[in-house]
């Protein structure tokens, strides 16, 4: 190994380190929340198999939703509460491993992605690449019940993971079609994805686009090329008929409410969402250009057809308003309303990842037309030149606050603080007598974006009885810690 590649290897390390460092600090200051209570609870059986098993069917009848019944099973499986008794930062560390686990796999799918669809062999380029590319799913947004709430990693975070790999799968198979191995390999990772309702029209028109629309010519049969595609749809037909979609539904204030007024309210809030993007975070179109750059300098062997990026860039927009619209239908959203992160976390990282393949792509067809790559000296100064731009506009509107890095670090003491003030109340639910009626008191501490709060409440309800499945936070803490209910009245 050369002494310029070593050097490369550790600007890399320390740009990584950088990015996702105080992300690292931020979610071992985890704390369970909500469902993680609900999950942790022995409700049928001590055997955890058993219990998922139960959990899964008594969702699937009762209270469904976009996650799913693998991310359900992960969520049953795996939860920190029930594994460590959330003892001291139990909770935290796990939920940083499961992050890890997870931004690796979505980053090894994009740089998989990156060098098939473009039969990039240059290492540099797809390491530069993927770089870029954490950098604009980091820098913009935090999504707190994805990072630091258990029960939104695995159906959220954890099927994006599975979404990607899945088409990094579709790709790796057409590069050699005789490999029954990739073969069912995409299959299999395809179904598990599309039982998250959220991500079934991503892989259908992806696979849809790149088997049948650019990949028509290679000679497996029709049946081989549909089977996949029929199984995803069954797959995520199964999701979408499941009784316990309809009874949640019925919970919600959805009277009068329409599929016509969804999609308005989705088709507003991606546009609000991709304009105030490009208005308020300056370094995101520069990372883009960046990209770009790089598919005019580096091009490709296989020739980029301009039909095939606008039906993708269309694929890509109608993905993200997939995804976006179920939570806005089945929950009943205005335009005012509030909307939780991680159903952004689905739209963002669609569009980010997406557009950075567009970006690369367009570059790469310039490149073609004029059948000419730019010299590599000369993209190293046209992209000094739109990286000092970004930053210059970044420091001169002190939009550089928004960083998320930057502001984790501004923040960090308000978030282990946050830390200490629940689990303080958590140990005073503890210590409190079997059936006791817990009531606390506190003075409440800052909101901060970068907790995800125990979010128990100040409203007495019913304590759970025999037959119960399923509660409120409060109301499934209670019956996690032994007491009869749990009141907190923050002032």
């Amino acid at each position: 190994m050369t002494k310029k590649i070593k050097l490369y290897h550790i600007f890399l390390l320390i740009g990584y380190c950088l990015v996702f460092i105080p992300f690292i600090y931020s979610i071992f200051y985890s704390m369970p929340a909500n469902d993680d209570f609900a999950w942790a609870i022995e409700w049928w059986s001590k055997n955890r198999v058993v219990e998922m098993f139960h959990r899964i069917n008594w969702n699937y009848n009762n209270s469904f939703g976009n996650s799913g019944i693998f991310a359900i099973a992960i969520q049953i499986l795996f939860n920190p509460l029930y594994l460590f008794n959330n003892v001291g930062h139990s909770f935290g560390i796990c939920m940083i491993i499961a992050n890890v686990v997870i931004m690796i796999g979505i980053l090894w799918a994009v740089r998989t992605i990156f060098k098939y669809m473009f039969q990039i062999e240059n290492q540099l380029v797809l390491d530069v690449i993927t770089f870029l590319v954490a950098l604009l799913v980091t820098t913009s947004y935090y999504y707190s019940d994805v990072y630091n709430w258990w029960s939104g990693t695995p159906g959220y975070s954890g099927m994006m993971m599975m979404c990607m790999i899945t088409c990094a799968s579709i790709l790796r198979y057409l590069a050699d079609t005789s490999n029954k191995k990739r073969y069912i390999c995409m299959i299999i990772v395809g179904m598990i994805t599309c039982t998250s309702m959220m991500y079934c029209v991503a892989i259908g028109t992806f696979y849809v686009l790149f088997v049948f629309i650019e990949n028509f010519k290679n000679r497996d049969s029709f049946k081989k090329k549909a089977l996949p595609l029929i199984l995803y749809i069954v797959s995520g037909v199964l999701m979408v008929i499941a009784p316990g979609n309809y009874t949640r539904m019925s919970n919600e204030n959805s009277t009068g409410y329409s599929i016509v007024d969804a999609v308005s309210v989705t088709g507003h809030r991606i546009i609000s969402r991709f304009t105030t993007t490009i208005q308020t975070k300056p370094w995101v179109l520069a990372i883009v250009l960046l990209i770009a750059l790089i598919g005019l300098c580096q091009n490709s062997k296989k020739r980029q057809n301009l039909i095939i990026i606008t039906l993708g860039t269309i694929c890509l927009f109608v993905s993200a308003f997939s995804g976006l619209l179920l939570y806005v239908y089945g929950s009943a959203k205005t335009i005012d309303s509030e909307f939780t992160p991680r159903v952004y976390y689905v739209e963002d990282y669609m569009m980010f990842i997406g557009f950075a393949v567009i970006a690369y792509g367009i570059g790469v067809f310039i490149a073609q037309c004029v059948k000419q790559e730019i010299a590599f000296r000369y993209a190293i100064v046209v992209g000094l030149i739109i990286a000092s731009v970004g930053c210059l506009n970044t420091y001169k509107g002190e939009t550089y606050k928004q960083l998320i890095q930057y502001d984790i670090h501004e923040k960090a003491l308000l978030i282990k603080v946050s830390w200490y003030f629940w689990d303080d109340i958590l140990n005073e639910v503890i210590t409190a007598e079997d059936g006791a009626d817990v009531v606390i008191d506190r003075e409440n501490v800052d909101w901060c974006q970068y907790s995800y709060y125990v979010s128990l409440d100040d409203i007495p309800r019913e304590t759970l009885g025999e037959d119960a499945k399923y509660g409120n936070c409060n109301q499934c803490a209670s019956k996690y810690y032994g007491v009869d209910s749990i009141i907190v009245n923050l002032y």
